[in-house]
């Protein structure tokens, strides 16, 4: 091989070499030119302007919904039922009639009561008529019998005044004596008489213990008569107040007997909610606490009340304390026996910094968030500033938080990729509840 083959393999040579480490070079270019370009690229993400407001930290606990007043009407006599005058739903007024029972049975008693009272009360006066006259002969008898023996007495003194003038004989003497001895006797028997004829004395005399005797006797007529009319009047059973029927045992020709249920009426506006608390729970409920209830079974709506009263002793079986919600039902919509939530308010802070709970994360020193702040060197909304704060109250929603670089108006980010850290670029796809743009978000 001579020298000019030699030169022309080793430029050739050198040539491909120096192509290769070209291409070499252009590819790591190429490369670290792209991970550059990648790792400029802004983060999607989406931001809430944090606001001022009030917060409140809520207790819910599970309730059951119960009628002011239940009253289940029982039949109280034995009868055939004649009418039912409502169905279940109807609203009714106190007094007002709902079921009527026969009461047939109990007029004719009555009548037949009515007369035996008759016929007690006339033997009562007949006797109280007799008593009245033998008392009145007796004492005109009592009467007579001391003129009489006033009488007597008088002639005999004269007879012995005059036989001691000579004027009559002994015999006129002794006569007029036993006249006087016969009128005593006579006085002292009108005087028994008398005694035992006086209803007003002491002593219970034979009319006066027939007249005590029919005077039960009319007693006991007169209560026969009022037992009647009260079965009767129990014959028509009415509403004891107004309110709604929520239950409808009998129909038109059942036999009722006492303690059969006829119906069954509930007032049902107000309602109460009936929520055992437990014991940790008592001290941010007491009367006149404001709750908030909800019922699942009935969505969209809510009922504002107060507490009227908590119970002093835990309820039987359970470690709770019953407390009674009383809730408006104008529309009766509650019913009762639903199962009820109560949201009571734990704690309330007013006019505070207010962020979505999503917002909120774990850092590495503690409780954080992405705020949105200026990025100049980018053509991007801005970049992620990792802010520490401080946890205040939290709803379901939202949190309360303070720290430095938090208040109204800045922007924090709510949704966010996992490999969003501090300072990374970003570009806010959606701004939830926007009061301001991200250019005017603190840097």
């Amino acid at each position: 091989m001579n020298n000019t083959t030699r030169a022309a393999i080793l430029i050739r040579g050198t040539s491909f070499a120096l192509a290769s480490v070209l291409v070499m070079a252009g590819f790591f270019g190429c490369a670290k030119k792209s991970e550059t370009n990648t790792a400029a690229q802004p983060e999607s993400v989406t931001t809430v302007v944090a606001h001022r407001g009030d917060i409140a930290e809520r207790l819910t606990l599970t309730g059951v919904v119960a009628a002011k007043a239940q009253a289940n009407l029982s039949s109280v006599i034995t009868g055939s039922v004649l009418a039912v005058n409502v169905n279940v739903g109807d609203r009714v007024q106190a007094g007002q009639v709902l079921v009527r029972i026969d009461d047939s049975t109990l007029r004719a008693q009555l009548q037949q009561n009515q007369g035996s009272l008759a016929g007690a009360q006339a033997r009562l006066a007949q006797i109280r008529s007799g008593a009245g006259g033998t008392a009145a002969s007796t004492n005109a008898n009592l009467d007579s019998a001391r003129v009489a023996y006033q009488t007597a007495l008088a002639n005999a003194r004269r007879n012995r005044q005059l036989f001691a003038q000579g004027y009559v004989s002994q015999v006129a003497v002794d006569d007029a004596q036993q006249a006087a001895a016969a009128a005593a006797a006579q006085l002292r028997s009108a005087e028994v008489a008398a005694q035992n004829a006086n209803l007003g004395g002491r002593t219970t005399s034979a009319a006066q213990s027939e007249i005590l005797n029919q005077q039960a006797q009319v007693a006991e007529a007169s209560g026969a008569v009022a037992l009647t009319q009260a079965q009767i009047a129990q014959a028509v059973v009415s509403a004891p107040f107004s309110g709604v029927v929520t239950q409808r045992s009998v129909d038109p020709g059942t036999l009722a007997v006492p303690g059969t249920a006829l119906v069954q009426v509930s007032d049902l506006n107000p309602v109460y909610v009936n929520v055992g608390i437990p014991e940790e729970n008592l001290p941010y409920i007491h009367p006149g606490t404001s709750v908030d209830v909800t019922v699942e079974s009935l969505p969209g709506r809510a009922w504002h009340g107060v507490v009227s009263a908590v119970n002093s002793a835990t309820t039987q079986g359970t470690l709770s304390y019953l407390a009674r919600i009383v809730l408006p039902n104008d529309e009766v919509a509650l019913k009762a026996g639903m199962v009820a939530n109560a949201a009571f308010i734990k704690a309330q802070h007013r006019n505070v910094i207010v962020v979505p709970r999503a917002a909120l994360f774990q850092g590495a020193n503690g409780d954080a968030v992405y705020r949105l702040a200026k990025a100049p060197e980018c053509k991007c909304d801005g970049k992620a500033k990792l802010t520490a704060v401080v946890r205040g109250l939290e709803t379901d929603t939202e949190v309360e938080v303070s720290g430095a670089g938090i208040g109204p108006g800045v922007s924090i980010i709510v949704q966010r990729p996992d490999t969003l850290k501090d300072g990374s670029l970003v570009s806010v796809s959606s701004a939830g509840n926007m009061t301001q743009s991200p250019a005017q978000a603190s840097k």
